[in-house]
């Protein structure tokens, strides 16, 4: 069958089409015949010999794809030949089809297109998983996302704007600002411009105060990281409900779809805030 291989790790532009034997589902694995597959900034790191982990040369890149299941190993009880599913996998993607662990892939909706499918699981699954389960995110509460143009910035942007969160995106370019605020964002800063901190009091002075964002997601790191985690005396500040991503080389850019640090021994304190 015919796939896009990876013969070193010198980056997409190397990348050419050969062709490789079709892979056999075992135990858990399902095969899928791939209609889609997405190409995210992981996909760019890990041909680029850039992510945690190499993959054995020559592979087939691809870490998110939909299609139809064509056959499922013997331990396989969700799926069946026939169902049209999405999945993430290290490797694979790019192929006219791939073999994907039965627990990395999901049912796919009638009404759900394929390719809209392949784009899903990494950036909405990680924003999900700032906002929901670590930030524990309220309705009304104000949320600063930078690198908002990104992959996962855009979807913690819509995330957040279904979780009835106030939403001020961050970007690094004035041209970004009509793609975040078609996503949801009712507040754009540009932290290569501005002052990013007094920005952010000055937007959220209404609020009373104790002026300042609940929920910082960041995809940047560096001096902006800094800014979103420390107070007036310098000191961490409501630093368990600000997560960081540390995979990202250009902000805006979606980036690996690990699962985001966090601190363990910290925990939600009630009624902070991030630039008082």
């Amino acid at each position: 069958m015919r796939a896009v291989l990876c013969s070193s790790f010198t980056g997409p532009q190397d990348l050419r089409l050969g062709e490789i034997a079709e892979p056999k589902p075992t135990g858990d694995e399902i095969l899928i015949d791939v209609h889609a597959a997405s190409v995210s900034f992981m996909d760019q790191l890990l041909v680029s010999g850039l992510y945690q982990m190499r993959p054995p040369l020559p592979f087939v890149p691809g870490t998110e794809a939909s299609g139809v299941v064509v056959a499922v190993g013997d331990k396989v009880t969700r799926f069946a030949p026939g169902d049209r599913v999405a999945c993430s996998s290290w490797t694979g993607g790019y192929a006219e089809r791939m073999v994907a662990k039965e627990s990395k892939a999901v049912h796919l909706p009638d009404g759900v297109a394929f390719d809209a499918a392949a784009t899903v699981l990494h950036v909405y699954g990680t924003a999900h998983y700032a906002l929901v389960e670590r930030a524990r995110a309220q309705r009304g509460e104000t949320v600063l996302i930078t690198g908002a143009a990104g992959g996962v910035g855009l979807a913690a942007v819509d995330l957040s704007r279904h979780l009835g969160l106030n939403v001020i995106a961050g970007v690094g370019s004035d041209d970004k600002a009509t793609l975040v605020r078609r996503y949801g964002a009712s507040e754009v800063v540009n932290y290569r411009s501005e002052d990013l901190r007094e920005r952010i009091k000055s937007i959220t002075s209404g609020q009373g105060t104790d002026q300042g964002i609940d929920i910082g997601f960041d995809n940047v790191g560096g001096a902006i990281l800094e800014q979103m985690a420390a107070d007036e005396l310098g000191r961490p500040s409501h630093a368990d409900r600000l997560h960081q991503r540390h995979d990202t080389l250009d902000p805006d850019e979606p980036a690996a779809p690990q699962e985001l640090r966090h601190p363990r021994r910290l925990r939600r304190r009630l009624g902070r805030k991030v630039f008082r």
